[in-house]
């Protein structure tokens, strides 16, 4: 529920400053935007029985925004995001009699693809703006060996997938970024993830047994959206700047 408040909170204020520094900076206006390149720091609420299950999650977003017009605030986005809404650690033995001790993660979490319209404000050094994208997206359940994982290893016996439920996503929301020049800013920003009904893991679902047997014992099975918050960074490429630097 706080987060929920905070988001709505977020949004309001980001879209009130917004409106009111577009006026502001009509005379500082810059150049067109050509690209956009954002990377985000992600918290996450689950909503409705999802929410009560799953709690909050954390995550990264990225995304990429292609003005195709020198003279619309128009563009075309694309964006990805990973949301861990669930993580557990279990010490188990390696070796019989356990000589050797690890500790096995079990990770619960959706990535998601989208691609869809993004409204640029203004241009100036203040840019409010707002996103819709739609595509594919994955709940997963995975279990690894945490110490296997960190040293750079990969293969089956690093990390090994016991779920997956596929299906088409939504994602809508809106923020704000800051430039402190051109070339780079500071973004926050505000998001609804919508996956509809989906089946997933929680935290308990996947079972660990001392004969070394891995069992799903039980599988949920309800809408499972949720709200998120990001702060991160924003790239931009405004038109003329390859060229303002070519030697010839």
């Amino acid at each position: 529920m706080k987060m929920r408040i905070l988001t709505a909170v977020l949004g309001l204020c980001l879209l009130v400053v917004g409106a009111s520094e577009v006026k502001a900076q009509d005379d500082l206006e810059w150049r067109p935007r050509l690209l956009g390149i954002g990377a985000n720091f992600m918290a996450s609420e689950g909503l409705n029985e999802f929410g009560e299950l799953s709690g909050g999650g954390w995550g990264f977003t990225s995304g990429v925004t292609w003005m195709p017009s020198q003279t619309s605030n128009f563009g075309a986005r694309l964006d990805l995001s990973l949301n861990v809404y669930d993580r557990a650690h279990h010490p188990t033995c390696l070796t019989t009699p356990c000589w050797m001790k690890g500790d096995m993660s079990i990770t619960n979490g959706t990535f998601q693809f989208g691609i869809g319209p993004e409204w640029t404000i203004s241009r100036g050094p203040v840019q409010p703006y707002l996103f819709a994208t739609a595509g594919p997206s994955v709940f997963y359940t995975s279990l690894g060996l945490d110490w296997l994982c960190n040293e750079g290893n990969s293969g089956s016996y690093c990390s090994e997938n016991y779920h997956s439920d596929w299906g088409i996503a939504a994602r809508t929301g809106g923020g704000l970024r800051y430039h402190f020049s051109e070339a780079f800013g500071l973004n926050l920003g505000f998001a609804y993830q919508y996956h509809g009904v989906r089946k997933y893991m929680i935290k308990g679902d996947l079972g660990l047994y001392d004969d070394g047997t891995v069992k799903v014992d039980n599988m949920r099975h309800s809408r499972a959206n949720n709200l998120s918050f990001e702060v991160g960074m924003n790239f931009s490429m405004p038109r003329g700047y390859i060229r303002e630097r070519m030697p010839f």
